[in-house]
């Protein structure tokens, strides 16, 4: 059983809302409770911390020079 919400926010950020929503191909409801869901995920912060550790200059450069830009012919 699903239930209803409200929450208020300004037109501005509704206008916003609205235009990612239509560009996903999906509703503002949908679109709002996925961020919900991710921000809830209880793996969310195991894995921010993870990346966190990983991203630093050593292993950046690896990653460019292993999976970088494309190269011209």
């Amino acid at each position: 059983m699903s239930k209803h919400i409200t929450i208020r926010v300004d037109e501005e950020f509704h206008a916003r809302l609205a235009a990612r929503a239509a560009a996903e191909g999906t509703t503002i409801t949908a679109l709002v409770t996925a961020a919900a869901r991710r921000e809830l995920d209880p793996d969310r912060q195991r894995f921010l911390e993870a990346a966190a550790e990983f991203n630093n200059p050593e292993n950046w450069a690896y990653f460019q020079e292993r999976f970088g830009g494309k190269k011209s012919a």
